[in-house]
C-alpha cells in the first residue's frame, strides 16, 4: 500500500520568542462559541478591487442545502456569473488560466470537492462539475442585482464546505461549460464567507510544505507540539503566545515522517513514525530517547498511539491488522494479532486513532476506511464493535464518556456520547468550526481542543492554503 493512499485516509528558532517555559503560561481567554443547536450560518462583505464595500451575502444551512441571499451594487446591468472559489482570500493574484495577476487571482480556481476540473452547470452533481458553481446574479439598470436560491451543491460542513472560501462575481454572464469559469471574464466582487457567532483561534506554522498531522499538549509547560506528515519535523508552539520553534528537525535518526503525538507522564514525547514502521520518543528538551522499530515491512504504517493507565504505549499500525504494545522498559512488541477478531482489514486506512479508557479497561480505536469504532479489552483482548457511520475518522479524544472524533475529508469533528461500559455509543453534534481543511488529530487544552488542519488530500497533488496552521475551538 502505497504512502499517498494511507495519508488520505490518514533546533532552529523561528522568530524570537521561545516555544514554551519551565511554568505554565496564562492562557489567552477564548470568546464563547454559538449556543448549541444555532444554525449553520456564514456572511461576507462583497468588495470591488478597490476595497470598498459593495454587497454582502448570506449563507444559512438548511438541512442538506444552503439558503443563499445576494446583494451586489455598482455592476453593469444583466446577467454576472457567480462562484464559489477555493480559497478564503480577496487579494490580487494569478489567475491560472491567463498566468497574470488579476484581480481577487488569491481567491484562487473553482471550488471543485469533486476533483472534476469540470465547469458545468448549477444543477450538475459535483462528481460531475465544480461545486462552487452557482446560478448568475441579475443585475438591474441602477447597478444593484439580488439573488436568493437554495443549493445542494454547497454545504457549511462536510466535503462540500465553503466555510473560509470566498463568493466571487464575474464581468459577463456563464455559458454554464466553458473551461474553467465559463467565459464569465474579470472578477468584479469578492467576498470571504466567515462563519456567524463562532469563536475559533489559529497557530500558524512556518513551513510551505508542513502538512501537520499530529497535535499533542504539554500543560505543565504550555507547549503544543505538531508533526509534519511530510518531513517528520516536529514544532513546539506556545500556547499563549503562538511562538514557534522547531523542538526536532525532520530526517532526525531516520524519522521522514510524523503522524500521531503524544506527551507521557514524564513529559516525553511520543511520535508515531508511519511507513518507517517506528516510534519514536524525545525528552522534554528534544533529545532523542529511542527509536522503536516494528518488523520490517513494506506495509508498515505506525499512525497513532496511546499511553494508557497500565503503564504501557499503545500502537496502531494502519496497513498491518496487529496492535502493538511497548513496556515501560521501552521494549516493542506485537500485543494483539487483529487477523483473529471482529476486525477486517481492507484496502486504505484501517485503525487509526486510539485512545485509552480512563478506568485503564479498555482502548478505543477508530477504523478510518469502515468508520467503525472499535473496544478493546485491555485484560482479555476481546474486540467489540460499538457503532459505525464515523467514516474518515483518524484522530480521537476522550473526555469521560465523551469521545470527539476528527473526521479529515469530511472536514468535521463530531461528538459521541458513549454508554457506560464503552459498548455502545450515538453522534449527538457535527462541528465544522470556521472551515476546517482535512482535520486529522485531537488534543485538549483546558476547556477547549485544538487540530490540525492538515490538508494530507493536498499532499502530492493540489494546492495547499498557506500558512498551515492548528485550530483551538471551544469544545461544544
Amino acid at each position: 500500500m502505497d504512502r499517498l493512499k494511507l495519508l488520505l485516509g490518514g533546533a532552529l528558532l523561528l522568530g524570537t520568542a521561545s516555544a514554551g517555559g519551565a511554568g505554565m503560561p496564562m492562557m489567552a481567554p477564548m470568546p464563547a462559541a454559538a449556543p448549541a443547536g444555532t444554525a449553520l450560518a456564514a456572511t461576507a462583505t462583497l468588495r470591488d478591487p478597490q476595497g470598498a464595500a459593495q454587497g454582502s451575502v448570506t449563507l444559512r444551512q438548511l438541512g442538506t442545502g444552503v439558503q443563499v441571499s445576494v446583494e451586489a451594487r455598482g455592476l453593469t446591468p444583466g446577467q454576472h456569473g457567480m462562484h464559489v472559489h477555493e480559497f478564503g482570500r480577496c487579494t490580487p493574484g494569478v489567475d491560472a488560466a491567463t498566468n497574470t495577476v488579476v484581480a481577487f487571482g488569491g481567491a484562487g480556481g473553482h471550488f471543485d470537492p469533486g476533483k472534476t476540473g469540470n465547469h458545468a452547470s448549477p444543477g450538475a452533481p459535483n462528481a460531475v462539475g465544480h461545486g462552487g458553481d452557482l446560478p448568475m446574479l441579475n443585475v438591474g439598470a441602477d447597478g444593484v442585482g439580488r439573488a436568493t436560491f437554495v443549493t445542494d451543491k454547497i454545504s457549511l460542513a462536510g466535503m462540500d464546505g465553503v466555510l473560509n472560501r470566498s463568493l466571487v462575481i464575474h464581468a459577463r454572464p456563464d455559458d454554464y461549460k466553458s473551461d474553467p469559469s465559463g467565459l464569465t471574464g474579470a472578477r468584479e466582487r469578492c467576498g470571504v464567507l466567515t462563519r456567524t457567532n463562532y469563536a475559533a483561534r489559529d497557530y500558524p506554522l512556518p513551513g510551505a510544505q508542513d502538512f501537520p498531522e499530529g497535535v499533542a499538549y504539554d500543560a505543565r509547560r504550555g507547549v503544543i507540539y505538531t508533526g509534519s506528515a511530510q518531513s517528520g519535523t516536529i514544532y513546539a508552539v506556545n500556547a499563549a503566545t503562538g511562538a514557534v520553534s522547531k523542538f526536532s528537525e525532520g530526517g532526525a535518526l531516520g524519522r521522514a515522517s510524523a503522524l500521531g503525538l503524544k506527551v507521557d507522564a514524564q513529559g516525553r514525547l511520543w511520535i508515531a513514525g508511519g511507513a518507517q514502521g517506528t516510534v519514536s520518543v524525545l525528552s522534554p528538551d528534544g533529545a532523542p530517547v529511542a527509536v522503536l522499530e516494528t518488523p520490517r515491512s513494506p506495509n508498515a504504517y505506525i499512525n497513532d498511539l496511546v499511553p494508557a493507565p497500565d503503564g504501557n504505549v499503545y500502537v496502531t499500525d494502519s496497513a498491518r491488522p496487529v496492535l502493538y504494545r511497548v513496556t515501560p522498559d521501552l521494549k516493542l512488541s506485537a500485543w494483539l494479532d487483529l487477523a483473529g477478531t471482529p476486525i477486517r482489514y481492507g484496502p486504505g486506512v484501517n485503525l487509526n486513532g486510539v485512545v485509552a479508557t480512563p478506568d485503564g479497561r479498555y482502548l478505543l480505536a477508530v477504523q478510518l476506511n469502515t468508520g467503525e469504532l472499535w473496544r478493546i479489552d485491555l485484560r482479555s483482548k476481546a474486540v467489540r464493535r460499538v457503532m459505525g457511520g464515523l467514516e474518515n475518522g483518524d484522530g480521537l479524544l476522550l473526555d469521560g464518556r465523551t469521545l470527539y472524533v476528527s473526521r479529515n475529508r469530511d472536514g468535521t469533528v463530531s461528538k459521541v456520547m458513549l454508554g457506560a461500559d464503552y459498548a455502545s455509543g450515538q453522534v449527538v453534534a457535527e462541528e465544522p468550526v470556521t472551515g476546517l481543511r482535512f482535520p486529522t488529530t485531537l488534543s485538549a487544552i483546558g476547556g477547549d481542543l485544538i487540530v490540525p488542519q492538515g490538508q494530507l488530500d493536498k499532499l502530492q497533488g493540489g494546492t495547499p492554503e498557506t500558512p498551515f496552521k492548528l485550530t483551538r475551538f471551544p469544545r461544544f
